[in-house]
């Protein structure tokens, strides 16, 4: 019997593959390479990510003792990891309950999508996707954060933190080699944003039918 656990990681697959794809232009451009491949497999990638969320609700014993970072520079990041998993339950649970195969095609995916009916939260999670990739850019132009993150890792591994912490330093290290974080976020928020309003039938304005 395929169980909702099947379900969520074909459908993890499913988007990190799509990804991949709509955005290898961007991954291809080196300095965006790092980045790239952070994004596809650490957000989006196909694997239980339970244990480094469950972490990452705990990580205020550790912030502090970083330079120059506090729980609110998080706050987004944690709020896109549970929206992602929120969202990713519901459609899962939709192509569970009508029976649809693991092996289902784009066309299938998008029609649960907008069955779905969470244009808000889809446009929230898009919002928080480009707030998180210049918030974390900005906070990478720190080597004193880079150092503090490197050198904290034991003491995660300590306070049971390691898998958030591990997620941190990726992700930091990741944008390390970006000079500019604009084209790569503005590129998925505008590309992302087309496809929803494409998926729910919306003109430009985010709020009227299409006709």
């Amino acid at each position: 019997m395929t169980t909702l656990r099947q379900y969520r990681l074909a459908l993890q697959i499913f988007q990190s593959n799509r990804l991949r794809r709509d955005y290898n232009d961007l991954a291809e451009i080196p300095q965006y390479t790092p980045v790239g491949e952070f994004f596809f497999s650490e957000i989006y990638g196909p694997r239980d990510f339970s244990r480094r969320d469950e972490e990452a609700r705990r990580l205020h014993g550790l912030l502090h003792m970083l330079p120059g970072v506090a729980m609110r520079d998080v706050e987004e990041v944690l709020e896109l990891l549970e929206l992602t998993v929120v969202l990713d339950d519901e459609l899962a649970r939709l192509m569970l309950d009508q029976g649809v195969g693991l092996d289902f095609d784009e066309a299938t995916y998008e029609r649960f999508y907008r069955e779905a009916d969470s244009y808000g939260p889809r446009l929230r999670q898009l919002t928080l996707v480009r707030d998180c990739l210049y918030n974390v850019f900005r906070l990478s132009r720190s080597q004193l954060l880079g150092l503090g993150l490197h050198r904290s890792r034991l003491l995660a591994r300590l306070m049971g933190l390691e898998a958030a912490h591990t997620f941190l330093v990726r992700g930091f290290d990741a944008l390390c080699g970006v000079q500019s974080i604009e084209q790569f976020a503005e590129t998925i928020y505008g590309r992302e944003l087309q496809r929803l309003d494409r998926i729910y039938g919306r003109d430009a304005e985010h709020g009227q039918e299409a006709v």
